[in-house]
């Protein structure tokens, strides 16, 4: 039997399912618009390998293939510092694997498909399953529908097909774990279950993750399913090839006292490179002169990073600012757009020309979207030196002269006007400002590449505007990222497809402590959140938000909402068991929805409906259907077509249950006829009930009931319609 909570908390709203997922009319993409993986997921290849710029680190290659080639091995992760090259020895062993698969005899891995997903601060679980199962060719059009245990399930019967085994690489998976504990972020999935899930046999499927730490801790007992492997520094002679790769030139002492004082770290080598290609000075100048000696004190990255920081023209420091504020790789014309404030500019080549210096000193990462668009990204480290260092830079100091060259004060100059790096929350105030000029760009790159609501099937077709509302947050900007999400009906939408992570880190994101909202949109919010929370299965705090949001609307005399939150507080219960609480909570909304002006039929509708849920629970079956008919002729006075597929669908359900099987068939096959006219995903647990009772029954027996049901479905259904 299936319930509904109630979604419609601002005009023009509609519903979502409730014991079960919700409904949801999703319609096929149009042929021409390339879909991307899922929010959170901004690359699918590996970074680039080519001997003649990136170290083969073949010993360690073959180490970690070696881990990976363990029958008892499902997974392995590499763990490491910032910087010290983890993903690129992914890639390096993701095509060793790749290459050995296709030449050797008998490989010791002979993956079918090989996967690579780079990971972004915004993804969760469910984002990165999914992405998994589309790219080894397994159907998710129902997935985000699927409980968190179901969805892992799915996962493992995915990796589990005989002569199916993939090849996952999961890079930047850091981005899902505490940096304390290294165990799962809250609101991120269900990551405790995905640990438990690596410890399983994946038959000849592997995985290959890359993190700051391991959730598991440093595992390297060959009988556990689950390795991992220490990626901290390359040896002498492998630093000095790089130098030299890079081209710097000196002694092969100094070289090697390059390496020493670097610690064989990766990262800070390419650093060294660049500051002395930038700076103009020799090697010896900069290992032996005095007023270079700080440098090589204390963490050397950074040191060597604010080096070359006070090294950049203005211009550069203004792109990589603008670089900065962005969680994902950018194409050029958000960098365009955020440096400034026009879509298109005449400045758009020199900045380019700028970048592909910036990624050749390997300041700058390039890579390609799902479109084939070249994409610019900054190292992690960079990125947390140029949001700390926000209020310092060549592009502070030189403002008119870039002023005079783009022809234009560049918005992002302008957020940080009369600001002193020594005034209290004077970064947080230059950087809110900033990131309202991202958000600026993803409104406008909106219009551009989302569909009319209408035509939206999944997160693919919002993207942008969940960017938007990400950094409209970001520049404290909550209240007109509330509007959005709403205007847009996101709430509805995200509700529908399953998407509720990424739902509900948007609304956390809008309530204090770290927004805030008018009270209304508080209780609102408030009141998405226990639902969402429900559909999770933590009961507990979704009880905990329905109670905040039911005080705060009714202080504010909002009787609307407030019987909204009760009709979800009543669903809640019942989904738990708590039959007469959630009867109670279901006739107190009918009270306070009649006692308005304008009483809302939906509400009605709703609660109606799940009242005849309890009643049928507990076998009362004439007033369940009573309650049933009520609930249908509002759904068909306000034309409301998934609300009329449930109610249908558990009509028949009820008579079929009576022992009424020709009259509940008659029904139920209208339902999923009218569901699947609707597209409606949440049809295949109708579909499912039908196939199992042909089984059960048997064909011919089956064929024969749906004979006389169809026979009597015409009249069946013009005295419920009429």
């Amino acid at each position: 039997m299936q319930g509904w909570e109630y979604n419609n908390l601002v005009s023009g709203g509609g519903q979502a399912g409730g014991g079960t997922p919700p409904l949801s009319a999703a319609l096929q993409p149009t042929p021409q618009r390339r879909q991307q993986f899922t929010f959170g997921i901004y690359s699918t290849t590996p970074p680039a390998t080519e001997p003649e710029c990136i170290l083969q680190r073949a010993d360690e290659v073959n180490a970690v293939r070696r881990m990976l080639s363990n029958p008892n091995t499902s997974a392995v992760f590499l763990t490491g510092e910032p910087g010290v090259g983890k993903s690129t020895l992914a890639a390096l062993v993701y095509k060793s694997i790749q290459a050995m698969a296709q030449v050797a005899k008998e490989p010791p891995l002979q993956p079918r498909y090989f996967v690579w997903l780079s990971i972004s601060s915004f993804a969760n679980l469910p984002d990165v399953i999914a992405a998994i199962l589309r790219s080894i060719n397994v159907d998710t059009s129902t997935f985000f529908l699927l409980k968190p245990e179901q969805q892992i399930a799915a996962l493992v019967r995915a990796l589990r097909r005989p002569h199916e085994s993939a090849f996952i690489v999961l890079d930047q998976f850091e981005q899902l774990l505490d940096p304390e504990t290294a165990q799962g972020l809250v609101g991120r999935g269900a990551l405790a279950a995905f640990f438990e899930m690596l410890q399983m046999d994946l038959g000849t499927s592997r995985l290959l993750l890359t993190s700051y730490l391991s959730p598991y801790g440093p595992l390297n007992d060959d009988e556990k399913r689950v390795r991992s492997y220490l990626v901290s520094r390359v040896s002498i002679p492998e630093g000095v090839s790089l130098l030299l790769q890079r081209g710097l030139q000196g002694s092969y002492e100094d070289l090697s006292l390059v390496w020493q004082r670097c610690g064989g770290h990766v990262f800070a080598l390419l650093l060294v490179c660049a500051l002395v290609q930038l700076s103009g000075i020799s090697l010896s100048y900069l290992l032996h002169a005095a007023e270079y000696q700080p440098l090589w004190s204390g963490d050397v990255t950074l040191q060597t990073i604010a080096a070359l920081y006070r090294h950049l023209s203005p211009l550069q420091t203004l792109l990589l600012r603008a670089l900065a504020l962005f969680s994902e790789p950018v194409p050029l014309t958000g960098i365009v757009t955020t440096v400034t404030g026009q879509y298109a500019s005449a400045h758009a080549l020199r900045f380019e020309q700028e970048l592909l210096q910036l990624a050749q000193l390997s300041l700058v990462q390039c890579s390609l979207n799902e479109a084939g668009t070249t994409c610019y990204d900054l190292h992690s480290l960079l990125r947390q030196y140029v949001l700390a260092a926000y209020l310092e830079g060549n592009d502070l100091q030189h403002s008119e002269a870039l002023e005079n060259m783009l022809g234009l004060r560049s918005p992002l100059l302008e957020a940080l006007a009369g600001l002193k790096p020594d005034e209290p929350e004077a970064r947080e105030i230059a950087l809110a400002n900033s990131h309202l000029q991202v958000a600026a760009y993803y409104r406008r790159l909106a219009l551009e590449q989302c569909p009319p609501r209408e035509q939206r099937t999944g997160l693919q077709d919002v993207v942008p505007l969940l960017h938007a509302i990400r950094h409209l947050c970001l520049g404290w900007r909550w209240q007109e990222a509330c509007d959005l999400l709403f205007d847009e009906s996101l709430h509805e939408s995200l509700m529908r497809w399953g998407t509720w992570n990424t739902l509900m880190s948007m609304y956390t994101g809008m309530l204090p402590p770290s927004g805030l909202l008018t009270r209304h949109d508080e209780g609102l919010v408030n009141s998405h959140l226990g639902l969402l929370y429900a559909r999770l299965g933590e009961y507990e705090q979704s009880q905990l938000c329905y109670e905040r949001a039911f005080s705060i609307q009714q202080a504010l005399g909002d009787q609307h909402d407030a019987a909204v939150t009760l009709v979800n507080m009543g669903e809640l219960y019942r989904s738990m068991g708590a039959l007469q609480q959630a009867q109670t909570y279901f006739e107190q909304a009918l009270l306070l929805n009649r006692q308005l002006a304008e009483p809302d039929p939906e509400i009605e509708c709703v609660a109606l409906h799940n009242l005849g849920l309890l009643c049928q629970t507990q076998k009362q079956y004439q007033q369940a259907l009573s309650y049933y008919q009520q609930s249908l002729k509002l759904a068909l006075r306000t034309q409301e077509r998934y609300d009329i597929g449930m109610i249908v669908t558990n009509m028949g359900m009820l008579l079929y249950e009576q022992g009424r099987q020709v009259e509940g068939l008659a029904l139920l096959f209208f339902a999923v006829q009218w569901r699947q006219a609707l597209q409606d995903p949440t049809v295949s647990t109708v579909e499912l009930f039908l196939n199992t009772l042909e089984q059960r029954l048997g064909a011919e027996t089956f064929a024969g009931l749906r004979q006389a049901a169809l026979l009597q479905q015409e009249q069946l259904l013009s005295q419920l319609f009429a």
